[in-house]
């Protein structure tokens, strides 16, 4: 698959621009503020915040759409949208479980200078491993959907900061029309929550399963 081998550094890069988005929106929200009030004194600090706003809102997508492919094949099809790929998992992490236990059970009796001895490791019930596969399973379904919901909202996203910096540049509040500020500042509260929302999915995605682990 295409960048596939680079998937890793594709993320760390789409992860940091995802958050420089974040913060550069949220800060243009904060800025905008005066506007409601009236009080358009910086509009040049501003126009430079919505135009990085569209800078790096681009570029995280421009990351993300590199990553697609591998996220599609490698996490969706073959774990997110795959439930005996996920049961499997589950069993693993038991059976990784009962080992670590008893390798520490070992550590200390070692360390304490006990003889060693077999024990009985605690381990949990096949009906509570079947439970938590079954919730994984659901939770991957909910996460593939949120996933479609993340990169539309994404794109919408984008569309709206290109708008809103059009209307930054071409818009003198001091002319008047005085309502487009509210139109403005809607704008900019729909673009940050977009990029928080997709922030949130994304982390959650990743804490499923991550093309950095492949």
């Amino acid at each position: 698959m295409l960048f596939e081998e680079h998937s890793q550094w594709l993320l760390v890069v789409h992860t940091v621009l995802a958050f420089a988005t974040l913060a550069i929106s949220t800060h243009l929200v904060l800025w905008l503020r005066p506007y409601l009030r009236g009080a358009y004194g910086n509009q040049r600090g501003v126009r430079r915040f919505a135009a990085w706003s569209v800078a790096t809102y681009f570029a995280t997508m421009l990351f993300g759409l590199a990553l697609y492919p591998t996220y599609r094949v490698r996490v969706r099809a073959e774990y997110l949208d795959n439930p005996s790929a996920i049961t499997r998992s589950v069993e693993a992490k038991a059976r990784a479980e009962v080992t670590a236990r008893r390798h520490n059970e070992e550590s200390r009796s070692y360390r304490l200078g006990e003889t060693p001895r077999e024990r009985v490791v605690p381990q949990r019930s096949a009906e509570e491993i079947a439970i938590e596969a079954e919730q994984s399973v659901e939770r991957g379904v909910h996460l593939s959907r949120w996933f479609d919901v993340k990169e539309h909202w994404s794109a919408l996203g984008l569309l709206m900061s290109v708008g809103l910096l059009f209307i930054l540049s071409t818009w003198d509040p001091k002319q008047g029309r005085q309502g487009i500020r509210y139109v403005v500042l809607g704008l900019a509260i729909s673009v940050a929550l977009s990029t928080w929302a997709a922030a949130l999915i994304g982390l959650l995605s990743a804490s499923a399963r991550s093309v950095a682990s492949l």
